[in-house]
């Protein structure tokens, strides 16, 4: 699937993204909220919070899956456990800034298993790739080995993040959309 990451954000699934934002009500919101905080919540689980039938719960979380708004169910996965605690951010400053190798550089950044997440940001560097790994030493290997060693990046500066956490309850975030 070779796809354009600029594109991406301009459609999805046919819908311009001030139609998807006036389709959706306090009820719909709602149910983002209560999904991003429990994923697993059962149509009547979301039908007794909102004060809808679980029928028109299920409608409506299907109408906002088909526009994208609701984009899918993650499980939180404990990597602590997994012996996966160190989480690092490399901020990677690119030799070129044409636009088909930024695009390329995420998709091969995004295929290396270390690698949670990666953008490209505005400022001084191009790109910030979010990876976990088991420690100091695998960290080092995964930088040298799959970032250091690549012609495009001119520059990386790595960050070790010591605390915090994402996110999930989406209730105050939602309370943004006019």
């Amino acid at each position: 699937m070779d796809h354009n990451i600029w594109d991406k954000h301009d459609q999805s699934k046919g819908f311009r993204q001030d139609e998807q934002m006036s389709a959706i009500d306090r009820t719909d919101r709602r149910i983002l909220a209560l999904l991003s905080k429990n994923a697993r919540m059962s149509n009547k689980e979301l039908a007794g919070e909102v004060g809808l039938s679980p029928s028109s719960v299920h409608e409506r979380t299907r109408r906002l899956t088909d526009t994208g708004l609701l984009a899918g169910a993650h499980a939180q996965v404990d990597l602590d456990r997994l012996g996966l605690s160190l989480r690092a951010l490399l901020f990677v400053q690119m030799s070129e800034h044409e636009k088909t190798n930024l695009d390329r550089f995420i998709r091969e950044t995004l295929r290396i298993p270390e690698v949670r997440a990666a953008w490209m940001i505005s400022g001084r560097f191009d790109s910030l790739v979010e990876i976990v790994t088991r420690d100091t030493t695998h960290l080092h290997r995964v930088v040298v080995e799959q970032f250091s060693s690549r012609e495009e990046i001119h520059r990386i500066e790595t960050s070790i993040v010591f605390d915090g956490d994402r996110q999930y309850d989406l209730s105050s975030t939602l309370d943004l959309i006019p």
